[in-house]
């Protein structure tokens, strides 16, 4: 295809080279049959493969694909995809398609995508001219902004309305109410603590400048003191939280302080999806010289959020809110040597487990 653009249709392939988006030819079956220069670039810094006779999903290494054993587009995630949509729907008609596309590929890169679509016919055969604009900087900034100043605002808030509580009571020297709001004080300020070491964590993991520390790690009393944040700071649902081990002691050697940052993001999850006196079940299992991690609680997801939940900028509470579970898989799969995974049914409702070597340095 290369060289019959260069021959017959030297424009197109001008241009192809030129404007600063990826740009793909797609044959009848959503096959690359020729990538520009952009995307030959893309793949070199991003360690993806610029091959033709793929689909867009499997030269992005999309994790859904990748993980279904399948190829892009025959996924039950795939109805779901920008990308799919915009490119499906240039194979029905001639008008341009834009669409915004999300795909988290199996090294726990994330990309944010504009992508879109128009059909062009090339020596009497229909072909799908796809354009592919990344924004994961520009996205991944904003998200970080926006989701750091509303929690701090929120926190921020609710402190200064405690703190107002206190000095009223100290005006009145009511010894009494002011004994029972300083655990509310407490536990603002361990969320607004919370907060803060979360981002900052999240930003240095995304820029590869996280450093690891390896180092014994009692599974039990992590679990123990995650939920002891949560009863501390979530008093208002008063939550039930049930410890499950299946031995008295489970120590292996790892990062501490990311393994305690993905287990609250987990708990934090179950909490916000749970309903007042509701149960949050937290546990852990040895299984294959594997430890395994879960967090269940008893909401089910809807067929769209299990599609999406490890991506970037996806959530069910908003815009810009969707770091949660993606800074999971981050964080367990890029520097925990973990896999992160889910389940969410009827019966069980909704368990996310994480799973990981007993060493990080294998020994």
């Amino acid at each position: 295809m290369t060289n019959l653009l260069k021959d017959k249709f030297p424009v197109l392939y001008t241009v192809s080279e030129t404007v600063h988006e990826m740009l793909f030819i797609l044959d009848h079956e959503r096959r690359i049959v020729f990538f520009n220069r952009q995307f030959a670039d893309f793949a070199e810094n991003n360690q993806l493969n610029p091959a033709t006779g793929l689909r867009p999903g499997d030269v992005f290494r999309c994790v859904n694909a990748l993980e279904n054993a399948d190829v892009c587009g025959a996924t039950k995630f795939c109805r779901y995809c920008g990308a799919y949509q915009a490119i499906t729907a240039a194979l029905t008609d001639t008008e341009r398609h834009i669409e915004e596309c999300r795909i988290t590929a199996e090294n726990g890169t994330a990309y944010d995508l504009k992508v879109s679509t128009s059909r062009i016919t090339i020596e009497a055969n229909e072909f799908t001219l796809f354009c592919v604009l990344d924004t994961s900087s520009e996205n991944r900034k904003q998200a970080l902004e926006k989701i750091f100043f509303h929690d701090i605002n929120n926190l921020a808030g609710g402190l200064s309305l405690i703190v107002d509580f206190i000095d009223s009571y100290a005006k009145k020297d009511d010894i009494e109410a002011i004994k029972e709001t300083t655990p509310l004080l407490t536990g603002a300020m361990s969320s607004l603590n919370n907060e803060l070491r979360s981002s900052y964590m999240l930003a240095l993991a995304e820029k590869d400048e996280l450093d690891l520390r390896e180092e014994p790690c009692d599974i039990t009393k992590a679990l123990v003191s995650v939920a002891s944040f949560f009863k501390e700071t979530t008093p208002d649902k008063n939550i039930t939280f049930v410890i499950e081990n299946d031995r008295e002691e489970t120590i292996i050697n790892t990062d501490e302080n990311i393994l305690k940052r993905v287990t609250t993001n987990m708990t934090k999850n179950a909490v916000e999806a749970s309903g007042e006196e509701d149960t949050v079940i937290m546990g852990s299992r040895v299984t294959n010289d594997r430890l395994i991690i879960y967090v269940q609680n008893n909401s089910v997801m809807k067929e769209e959020t299990k599609a999406s939940i490890f991506q970037r900028s996806f959530s069910t509470k908003g815009m810009g809110r969707g770091l949660g579970t993606y800074s999971m898989r981050l964080l367990t799969e890029r520097y925990l040597k973990g896999a992160i995974y889910f389940s969410s049914t009827e019966e069980t409702g909704t368990v996310f487990y994480i799973e990981l070597p007993l060493s990080l340095s294998g020994r």
